[in-house]
């Protein structure tokens, strides 16, 4: 996937960042922050995609697992999200 550096801009941006976020979850079944970064925002600091991460939680886009102390968080696709791209729940 591409990095966040495109040439669109603002709003656009956002959208195509959070459709490959989601995609990369797709394509992986559960992916933590530090893949995330890998595979898509490889610009950004760890911290930065742990935000833009969250923002997605709040949207209902993704979600969290439960985590073992000193484990990273997994993101998961929700049911909003596979609907979206067409993905059995």
């Amino acid at each position: 996937m591409k990095d966040m550096r495109r040439n669109c801009g603002g709003k656009a941006r956002v959208i195509s960042v959070g459709v490959d976020v989601l995609l990369a979850v797709k394509n992986t079944g559960v992916a933590t922050a530090s893949e995330i970064q890998q595979q898509v925002m490889q610009s950004m600091c760890i911290r930065s995609v742990q935000r833009y991460l969250n923002s997605m939680v709040e949207a209902e886009l993704l979600y969290t697992g439960r985590s073992k102390l000193g484990e990273a968080k997994r993101y998961y696709l929700t049911g909003k999200a596979k609907e979206l791209f067409g993905v059995k729940a």
